[in-house]
């Protein structure tokens, strides 16, 4: 069963969540929320019976939003940040009984130094499988598509490989920007029952720098770049299993169809074909010890 969930960047408002509710979500991933609204989260969630997710950091009690989030370098400043609102959230997860938690996953900023790049990935990564260990969280790293050394779905492969207490949150926008041959499909093919979740929204390479996370909706044509999320997404369902689909885009615009039309619309795409989840070959959240 694939739940569908909303982040709460579709919000133009953070602190409206009842403006969530025209989704008509399962899930709700959080995102960037400070410590003062976690009861109020935890009471929506619960009143509402939604089952909330975490994108780190949560909680964030800094006056200005996050611009930067860089896990492996070159910066240890950076890096030791990172992973302490990893920790703050994966903690957070555990008390509100979140879904899962979801890390931005390498550094997506220039320069690329390839010089302990793979140290970096290491420790990092080792860290975060003892905090899903510890909290009983399941953890995704969400594919980028900047790092010229970690965007691909074999590198993503690669690095998830022995780290059974991790999954991988699919961004299919992501993913569509590095082009057919390495698409949302290929990390579903490499990756499997590792994909967790996937983030929804539309966008071409051409409008990405301008319009960002574009509301995916029926209207989208692959003449004209988009990704046919009506053909895609039923099959990564089959070659995933994921238990959730989280819609992430912007706050809607003008002209944009409503929040009831598109959860609608996806709630049909998902529809045709909601397969079981398939067995993990290895656990994704080990019961805390």
């Amino acid at each position: 069963m694939t739940l569908l969930g909303v982040s709460t960047g579709v919000l133009a408002d953070r602190t409206d969540l009842p403006g969530l509710l025209a989704y008509e979500p399962e899930v709700v991933e959080f995102y960037n929320y400070p410590r003062s609204m976690l009861s109020t989260i935890g009471a929506f969630c619960d009143r509402h019976g939604i089952r909330p997710a975490l994108h780190t950091p949560v909680p964030y009690d800094e006056p200005r939003p996050l611009r930067r989030f860089a896990p492996t370098g070159p910066d240890p400043d950076e890096a030791a940040a990172a992973l302490r609102m990893t920790e703050d959230t994966v903690r957070c997860a555990a008390d509100l009984g979140a879904l899962h938690v979801v890390v931005h996953f390498p550094s997506p900023y220039p320069p690329y130094p390839v010089a302990a790049f793979d140290i970096w990935c290491r420790d990092f990564l080792d860290a975060v499988c003892a905090l899903a260990r510890e909290h009983a969280v399941p953890v995704l790293v969400e594919n980028l598509s900047a790092h010229p050394l970690l965007h691909t779905a074999a590198h993503y492969r690669d690095v998830l490989a022995g780290r059974p207490e991790l999954g991988l949150c699919l961004d299919l926008g992501h993913a569509h920007l590095l082009g057919p041959e390495r698409g949302p499909l290929s990390y579903a093919a490499a990756l499997g029952p590792r994909v967790r979740s996937m983030h929804v929204y539309n966008t071409t390479p051409a409008r990405y720098p301008e319009h960002g996370h574009e509301p995916a909706h029926a209207g989208q044509s692959a003449d004209d770049g988009y990704l046919p999320l009506a053909e895609v997404l039923p099959a990564l369902l089959d070659l995933t299993g994921a238990p959730a689909v989280v819609l992430e885009h912007r706050p809607p615009a003008p002209g944009d169809p409503d929040p009831e039309q598109l959860s609608r619309w996806i709630r049909a795409v998902i529809g045709h074909r909601r397969p079981a989840r398939p067995v993990p070959t290895e656990p994704i959240c080990p019961a805390r010890t």
